[in-house]
């Protein structure tokens, strides 16, 4: 006589439905599948153009940000990363990033902002561009000459850092300043001898002169970093967001390193750049999302020299470890934190 197969009471089948439910919803939950746009969190980026900021850009174009739950609008208009923290503090955007000298040149003036992560650096990205037939050929050749920057920016210090190298600190005839997007034309036009500043517009210099381009680098000379910056109130009442964007900046960081081609393709693609602006700067950048002490160190020489040449009000620099908030990156990723508090 064959028997029938006994069934498992319905009230267990109703459990582990349930429990099966349970598990499945907090997947799509933790990783941001599974929600429409208009449940994600709305988070405004400003992205300067500029390629240490790839990340925020391969985070995006990657849909990274989307997949950590974030609704994220791109506003890549900003030619500088000066410009876009200027941005950001006029309300313009609630996140972006910018190198640690506008940092430093704002934090005069008010200390309503953070440093979350910095997310790109450089000991070899500025250069100073000049006019061969102006008789430049090496930089002591830049004496009385009249050489152009972008003021407050990390292309500012990095001249001040070369005309010391050089001993031109008080041979140079005349330091103007421009915003980064007119330094290219005005070198092409003959306005000016030379300028210090950095991909894309330094590419751009060259396209325009030719071979009456002279290019000088200084490898080592000054650490460049890249930083993401947040508003005071959005670390406080957006937390979960803030490390959000963390957490997808490190997925950017991982496929940048796996695949280079793509990610170069994905900046140049979000950010208007030139494949061959990108591709210049791309082996002199590193692209890593950490907060270490020796931007504390860095940013309290920049805040010195800004005081010491009158370039700020404020005869005092700011406490900067207040400009820093390591609480969600030491919750993302601990181990990328090495800033003592």
């Amino acid at each position: 006589m064959e028997t029938a197969h006994a069934q498992p009471p319905r009230w267990r089948l109703a459990i582990a439905a349930v429990y099966l439910g349970t598990v499945l919803m907090s997947w799509v939950v933790l990783s941001g599948c599974g929600t429409s746009p208009a449940e994600k969190t709305p988070l405004t980026i400003g992205v300067p153009r500029e390629p240490l900021g790839a990340l925020l850009a391969v985070a995006a174009g990657q849909d990274f940000f989307s997949d950590e739950g974030l609704n994220v609008t791109l506003v890549g208009d900003y030619p500088s990363g000066k410009r876009a923290l200027a941005g950001m503090l006029d309300g313009e955007v609630e996140l972006t990033a910018a190198s640690e000298v506008p940092v430093v040149f704002r934090s005069m003036e008010r200390g309503d902002f953070r440093i979350v992560a910095t997310i790109g650096t450089s000991d070899n990205e500025p250069k100073i561009v000049a006019r061969a037939d102006r008789g430049i050929r090496q930089p002591t050749d830049l004496a009385g000459r009249h050489v152009a920057t972008q003021r407050a920016s990390a292309v500012h210090y990095y001249l001040h850092l070369f005309m010391l190298r050089h001993g031109l600190s008080d041979k140079v005839g005349e330091i103007s300043f421009m915003n980064a997007e007119q330094l290219p034309a005005a070198l092409a036009d003959g306005e000016i001898d030379a300028f210090s500043m950095r991909e894309p517009y330094v590419g751009e210099a060259q396209q325009r002169l030719g071979e009456n381009a002279v290019v000088f680098s200084e490898p080592g000379l000054y650490v460049k970093t890249f930083n993401v910056v947040v508003r005071e109130d959005a670390v406080r009442d957006q937390p979960q967001a803030v490390r959000a964007v963390l957490r997808a900046l490190i997925r950017a960081e991982d496929f940048a390193r796996e695949y280079p081609q793509e990610a170069r393709r994905t900046v140049c693609e979000q950010l208007d750049m030139d494949a061959a602006a990108v591709e210049a700067a791309w082996s002199q950048i590193q692209l890593r999302v950490l907060l270490g002490q020796d931007l504390i160190t860095l940013m309290e020489d920049e805040a010195d020299w800004a005081i010491d040449n009158q370039f700020v009000e404020s005869g005092q620099a700011p406490n900067y470890l207040e400009f820093i908030e390591v609480d969600p990156l030491k919750e993302v990723r601990p181990d990328r934190v090495t800033v003592v508090h």
